[in-house]
């Protein structure tokens, strides 16, 4: 019967990851007015279980925290403290009650670099007197959020329109097919909730727990612009979080301005040069191009495994 405290920062998944995994009893949500947002999406994600929230009018003074933490939860029995968000005050005074009595606590971390070697890992921490001593260490390798989940968690909620009926949905077609069965899940013309409809995705793709973002633009130079301002309003780190890729997926040879301006902004750009429109989808070449630039960056299957698929 744990009762997990997690402490809530702007980002969700470090809370909504070691929940899904532990599957603890309840789960207190520690928010500011700040974060209530972010919290009340967790709430709705987690509806399973039992989640009481606890809202602090002031994240900056470590003994009031301490004091109303500890109100909140003194009855409970079988404490363990998530101390991966919130804000450092909040960190000091939650770790400071675990200290007091005994309680384990968590720590969670992304490691190791980007693509298929980078993991989840969970760190758990219990106490020998008044000194944390690592008790163990989890990967978080079995996939435990869907695209939905992600989505909502960031979003609140978001609208799936499909292919474009413009003459670059046949890109979007055939970047779809060859990806289809190589990552986990894909979600085609996405229009996040809250962006007031001016954004929309063309892809979004999941792999284990992680998520791309993808632009899919045939060319032109406009197109390009376009393309990066849609992934860089979707997919910053306020609106969808530290741990989404960015691509731009186009048909032809981007120019040296536009590359510099996405490397920058930290969007990696996947040229398929020999597309033409009339094929209708991607050459096994330009197929496995995708497959393995996607794959730098999110951790999906062996690029071999999908080689034989039709494309």
């Amino acid at each position: 019967m744990t009762t997990m405290v997690a402490l809530v920062g702007e980002q969700p998944i470090p809370n909504l990851l070691p929940v899904r995994y532990l599957k603890p009893t309840a789960l207190v949500l520690v928010y500011t007015e700040r974060t209530k947002d972010v919290a009340r999406r967790l709430q709705q994600l987690l509806s399973e279980i039992e989640i009481v929230p606890l809202e602090l009018l002031d994240a900056y003074h470590v003994a009031a925290i301490r004091e109303r933490i500890r109100q909140s939860v003194a009855a409970q029995e079988d404490l363990l403290f998530n101390l991966t968000g919130g804000t450092k005050t909040m960190v000091l005074a939650a770790y400071d009650l675990a200290r007091e009595w005994q309680s384990p606590f968590l720590y969670f971390q992304t490691e190791g670099p980007h693509g298929r070697d980078q993991q989840s890992v969970l760190y758990r921490y219990i106490w020998d007197a008044n000194t944390a001593v690592l008790e163990r260490r989890f990967v978080l390798d079995e996939p435990l959020i869907s695209l939905d989940d992600y989505l909502r968690a960031y979003f609140g909620g978001y609208d799936e329109t499909g292919f474009s009926k413009e003459r670059g949905g046949v890109l979007e077609r055939a970047v779809h097919r060859a990806l289809d069965g190589y990552v986990d899940e894909i979600k085609v013309g996405v229009r996040p909730g809250g962006l007031k409809n001016q954004v929309e995705v063309d892809l979004v793709i999941r792999c284990g727990n992680q998520v791309g973002f993808i632009e899919v633009k045939e060319g032109g130079r406009e197109s390009g612009k376009h393309a990066v301002d849609q992934l860089t309003t979707a997919a910053a780190r306020e609106l969808s979080g530290v741990y989404a890729a960015r691509f731009l997926v186009t048909g032809s040879t981007r120019d040296a301005q536009y590359k510099a301006v996405a490397q920058a902004l930290n969007i990696r750009v996947i040229e398929l040069p020999d597309w033409h429109e009339d094929q209708g989808s991607l050459s096994p070449r330009a197929a496995e191009q995708l497959r393995r630039a996607i794959a730098e960056r999110l951790p999906c299957q062996s690029v071999g495994v999908a080689r034989n698929r039709a494309v």
